[in-house]
């Protein structure tokens, strides 16, 4: 049977209408299994993933040191052909040395503040349940007051028609299945572990001859794509990479300094813990805005346990004024606006990114959408040149190229 042009004009909207619903139907029949597939497949590669991590960060000193190594050595040197290796080395050493300084220095006093906290917990309890009590009273809610004595915890259990055999059985439960807990948390931190190890191996493979391996990856995408689509990749590649080793080095610096500071203000106004939630506070920074954030919730905890209620006051006082000298001068000198995202876009992709991914989510989360948004405004703002269109807050109108382009 033959079908003219205009029948197939109007057969053709239900041919596309009804090949997207059995590629629907399939991708949702499918789609457990590919998930499953894919996670089988990445935990696979989890050295690999840890490598291309690892070498991503320790490139950053590395480039430095080849950079300043290249001015030094001449050319025709015998050590100009062993710059690599010398720089892979020296950046080895650069980051043992800022282990050496974390563990040696950092923490004992980190350890030692978490040796009193465990030594004196109950006083420590007691003493937040005290200024707890102390608010309910302020806002006049005695009645609320948490009273911690044997009398009043008999009384509770009593009036929960709980009896003492009944807890002593569930804290045996309880104590069983935490056991169990330990071992299979125990094997999955030594697999992560030797995972961690066979991704620092790789990584020092990767920076050693990472030119072989970026001409081999170069070579098969031109193979798949051709020409034309290999740019674009190349593109954005190049771009995805600026963007993540600014904001990467950039945080790292930035927490580095915030830290420091905390640590000096934090000592100079006599504060507890100073070296613990200093470097909470600089750690937890890593992650934009949430980060810093639960560095002080966590700081106002710890005060809290030796020190009244004003010193809480006084240090989210002195928290938001490092933290405004930090977004206003630091911040825009170490990792400046090389991001380029909006602050509700940052927002909403560490929140998405967090709850999918989890921390590591929230690592990547500003970097990557950072890339996805300029690669969607690219295509938006192309489509609409290509449309001769000139899209305002009010309106939208047709507009010369020549205007568009102003």
């Amino acid at each position: 049977m033959n079908i003219n042009k205009d029948e197939m004009k109007k057969i053709k909207p239900y041919l596309y209408l009804a090949t997207y619903t059995v590629l629907l139907i399939f991708a949702i029949i499918a789609i457990p299994n590919f998930l499953s597939f894919l996670k089988r497949l990445v935990q696979l590669f989890m050295p690999l993933l840890y490598a291309i991590g690892i070498a991503f960060v320790l490139n950053i000193p590395l480039r430095i040191f080849e950079k300043y190594l290249k001015k030094w050595i001449k050319e025709k040197s015998w050590f100009h052909n062993k710059i690599r290796g010398i720089s892979v080395t020296l950046t080895l050493i650069f980051a043992a040395a800022v282990l050496y300084i974390l563990f040696s220095i950092v923490a004992p006093q980190i350890g030692s503040s978490l040796q009193l906290l465990l030594q004196n917990g109950t006083n420590y309890i007691m003493s937040i349940l005290n200024n707890f009590n102390k608010v309910l009273e302020f806002f006049n809610l005695e009645q609320l007051n948490i009273n911690l004595d044997s009398n009043s915890i008999n009384q509770f259990i009593t009036q929960m028609g709980w009896n003492w055999e009944t807890i002593v059985k569930n804290m045996g439960d309880w104590a069983i299945g935490t056991g169990t807990s330990i071992i299979n948390n125990a094997l999955a931190f030594t697999t992560e572990l030797a995972n961690w190890f066979t991704g620092f191996m790789l990584s020092l493979y990767l920076l050693s001859s990472k030119e072989k391996f970026i001409r081999q990856s170069r070579k098969i995408i031109v193979s798949i794509f051709g020409y034309k689509w290999s740019l674009k990749i190349f593109e954005v590649g190049a771009k995805s990479n600026r963007i993540f080793n600014s904001f990467i080095s950039g945080q790292l610096v930035e927490a580095c300094i915030l830290g420091t500071i905390y640590f000096i203000v934090l000592n100079l106004l006599n504060f507890p813990f100073a070296m613990l939630i200093s470097c909470v506070i600089a750690i937890t920074s890593i992650v934009p805005m949430f980060g810093a954030m639960f560095g002080m919730a966590f700081g106002c905890l710890l005060i809290l346990a030796v020190r009244p209620l004003i010193d809480i006051v006084w240090f989210i006082i002195v928290f938001q004024a490092v933290q405004t000298f930090e977004g206003n001068v630091i911040y825009p000198r170490v990792v400046g606006n090389s991001v380029g995202l909006p602050g509700i876009w940052v927002l909403l992709s560490i929140i998405v990114l967090g709850s999918i991914w989890g921390l590591f989510g929230m690592l990547i989360a500003v970097p990557f959408t950072a890339v996805t948004y300029n690669l969607l405004s690219e295509l938006v703002n192309y489509r609409l040149k290509k449309q001769k269109l000139l899209v305002t807050t009010d309106s939208v109108y047709p507009e010369d190229e020549q205007k568009i382009e102003e």
